[in-house]
């Protein structure tokens, strides 16, 4: 595959009889000390929460100032002046995607007429030429590098996401470019402000093409995942359904990567004796069911991943051929599991292969993937559904997720929610599927506008008749 907020309102005027310098210091003091209000408080939100040991109803989740859960449960204390925020829904921890080309996401869907053999096929297609690489390099090369990155982790947290992989790639030599993948979704491969606010400081490696890595690039690669000094080495692999892509695991394993820390994407090649091969040596395996299908007719054995016993997660690969975000991918993959039989997986293993699983792969576990005491508040609300909290997740409609908390900072949500949470002012309030969303996310794309962002992504794909992608598929 391809390669706390502040805001100000001036909504407050002096009276008659009130001197103007006066008036306008009272304004300002009084939204500081409402800005420092929001930006210091524990709150508290309550609703349907998922734990590590299964679903609680009527239950509360306290998020510490810094960002961190204090306590979750039915009968978690709330220190006196806690703000207590009703949520009406279904708290479930933020969606960990390990496999994205984030900048590509700005494209709308892409249709092969038939699917081919693998990824080498289509990547020398003219139109893929013409209506994705083409443009993609030449709006980076015009400088949007940034808004591609922030339209598509939008986009992602839309879909549930609150850490992604496959960023807008930091350089060194092009300082402007490390800051593009700061703030809103955390960057696993590159600026995750986990362990560390430097950028380009990660301990995960994300290679799309791994065989195509210098020799003395792979040794160097083998010696940090034997050093530990990555936890993750993420890679593509036999991505594609004939004999090319599955003559890939031989020069993998000829290059000595079947080993800890690698995690695998696609796999779609590769059958019971390739897995098999894995069992034991501590490799993970990336499923991206939707993207497959649309490329290639099939996607990767996951009965025999699972019974080679592969730590497993799933992800949406990107959206001119996947999913557009990680919950509609797990949604897609619930729907086929339902189909076989018998289902391979079950809807535990679903939940966790875009949560724990995911955080354990990334070497993030001790801080995302869950919600329990002293990890991060990484959170999203899904709208209830009627059949069960369980049903809310794996077979929920588009315009589910109803907020998005990210160290415990709402980043974007329903406006109902969005207005308690997010410091007065100047929330952007967009639509997608005929519902509105408030955007809280200046103070992290250092000041840009939404309504700037698209409108310069906007122009500059007209000029290749292309229309800038929706932020979800409505259904």
């Amino acid at each position: 595959m391809p390669s706390t907020n502040v805001y100000i309102q001036w909504g407050v005027m002096a009276t008659s009889d009130m001197p103007r310098r006066g008036a306008t210091a009272v304004v300002v003091c009084a939204v500081i000390l409402a800005v420092a209000a929001h930006a210091q408080q524990v709150r508290a939100f309550r609703g349907t929460i998922a734990t590590p040991s299964g679903f609680l109803d009527d239950a509360t989740l306290v998020v510490e100032k810094n960002g961190t859960i204090r306590s979750v449960g039915k009968n978690a204390t709330l220190s006196p002046g806690t703000t207590v925020i009703d949520v009406g829904g279904v708290i479930f921890p933020g969606l960990i995607d390990l496999h994205d080309h984030l900048t590509w996401n700005i494209f709308p869907r892409w249709r092969l007429p038939r699917p081919v053999g693998n990824r080498y096929d289509w990547q020398a297609l003219p139109e893929y030429a013409a209506q994705l690489s083409g443009p993609e390099y030449a709006l980076i090369a015009k400088n949007l590098g940034c808004e591609m990155e922030r339209y598509a982790e939008v986009k992602a947290m839309i879909g549930g996401a609150t850490s992604v992989i496959g960023s807008f790639s930091p350089d060194a030599a092009v300082p402007p470019r490390n800051e593009c993948d700061a703030g809103l979704a955390r960057n696993l491969d590159f600026a995750s402000g986990l362990y560390t606010a430097s950028v380009n400081a990660e301990p995960v490696r994300y290679n799309v093409f791994p065989l195509e890595l210098p020799d003395a690039d792979n040794q160097t690669v083998l010696k940090e995942l034997d050093a530990k000094t990555i936890k993750a080495y993420i890679v593509h692999l036999a991505e594609g359904a004939d004999a090319s892509a599955a003559r890939e695991f031989k020069v993998f394993k000829a290059r000595g990567l079947l080993r800890a820390g690698v995690v695998i994407i696609h796999g779609v090649a590769l059958g019971e004796p390739e897995f098999s091969e894995m069992t034991g040596k501590g490799i993970g395996f990336i499923w991206s069911p939707r993207s497959n299908f649309e490329l290639y007719g099939k996607t990767a054995d996951v009965r025999a991943v699972k019974k080679a016993g592969l730590a497993l997660a799933i992800a949406p690969d990107w959206s001119p051929t996947g999913s557009f975000g990680s919950l509609s991918e797990l949604q897609f993959a619930y729907h086929w599991n339902l189909q076989q039989a018998p289902p391979p997986l079950t809807n535990d293993e679903l939940m966790a292969m875009v949560t724990s699983a995911p955080a354990t792969l990334a070497g993030a576990d001790d801080k995302i993937g869950s919600l329990a005491p002293n990890k991060l508040a990484d959170f999203i609300v899904l709208r209830k559904s009627s059949s069960s909290p369980t049903t809310a997740v794996l077979d929920a409609p588009s315009g589910s997720v109803r907020l998005v908390v990210i160290g415990g900072r709402p980043l974007l949500g329903d406006p109902e929610l969005m207005k308690q949470l997010a410091p007065p002012g100047k929330l952007e309030i967009v639509t997608s599927c005929g519902r509105e969303i408030a955007l809280a996310i200046t103070d992290d794309t250092k000041g840009e506008s939404w309504s700037t962002i698209s409108q310069k992504l906007t122009l500059a794909l007209q000029q290749y008749k292309i229309e800038l992608a929706p932020l979800e598929e409505c259904h």
